[in-house]
């Protein structure tokens, strides 16, 4: 194991423990949500995070159809995975978030409905990608479909200013709308999942290289 690597996954490990610890300690009930503001940083940090995946998806998947280098398509096709994962948590917590404030757990708000449609979409550019064999093929296909599919990130992330929602809008124009220690904790919450992502990226990313080598040289065997 290099250096930086060691050096990330302590890194990932020091700022997860201090974000628990703002998460579940540090930050005080807030004056109108209570003891849910707990779950607002278990929200939106994977929310954030998720859509920066799905953004590396986007340049990776260009940055290949120009260079045709595949470990762009790797990192973009891992970014994917984590991305999802990410989505995923995103709309159970927000889930749990809405039957604590509003006594439903789904109620198809803009902000929920869009985040859904984009979890479809990149869960349909996974199933795809597994679908198809040709190693090129799936390259040059997937990359295009993960540029076509990020509109639905921008979609979500724009929903609750464009529709009518129930949705608080925390980040706005004028800075984070929060005490200072809960936005340092949002700071923090931010800063630990995006290096898990990092992490996770690195150790998907070096996997599905190996498996693309074996299959590689199961080909030229077989050839």
């Amino acid at each position: 194991m290099n250096t930086k690597r060691m050096v990330l996954y302590i890194l990932s490990l020091i700022v997860s423990f201090v974000y628990l610890y703002m998460v579940w300690i540090f930050a005080p009930p807030e004056l109108n949500l209570g003891e849910r503001i707990r779950i607002f940083f278990q929200h939106v940090a994977p929310a954030l995070i998720g859509y920066l995946a799905f953004g590396v998806t986007l340049v990776a998947g260009v940055m290949y159809l120009w260079k045709q280098d595949l470990r762009y398509d790797l990192i973009g096709a891992a970014s994917i995975k984590i991305g999802l994962v990410f989505t995923t948590i995103t709309l159970l917590s927000g889930m749990i978030w809405a039957n604590a404030s509003w006594g439903v757990y789904w109620n198809w708000d803009p902000r929920e409905t869009t985040t859904l449609i984009l979890w479809i979409a990149y869960a349909c550019l996974i199933a795809y990608r597994a679908s198809v064999n040709d190693r090129d093929v799936r390259a040059q296909y997937g990359s295009v479909f993960g540029i076509i599919a990020f509109p639905a990130v921008i979609l979500s992330y724009i929903s609750i200013r464009i529709w009518e929602t129930l949705h608080p809008i925390v980040i706005t124009g004028e800075g984070l709308q929060m005490g200072p220690e809960h936005g340092m904790t949002l700071m923090v919450s931010l800063i630990a999942v995006g290096l898990v992502y990092l992490l996770i990226l690195d150790l998907t990313y070096r996997i599905d290289s190996v498996a693309e080598r074996l299959m590689e040289l199961r080909m030229q065997r077989s050839g």
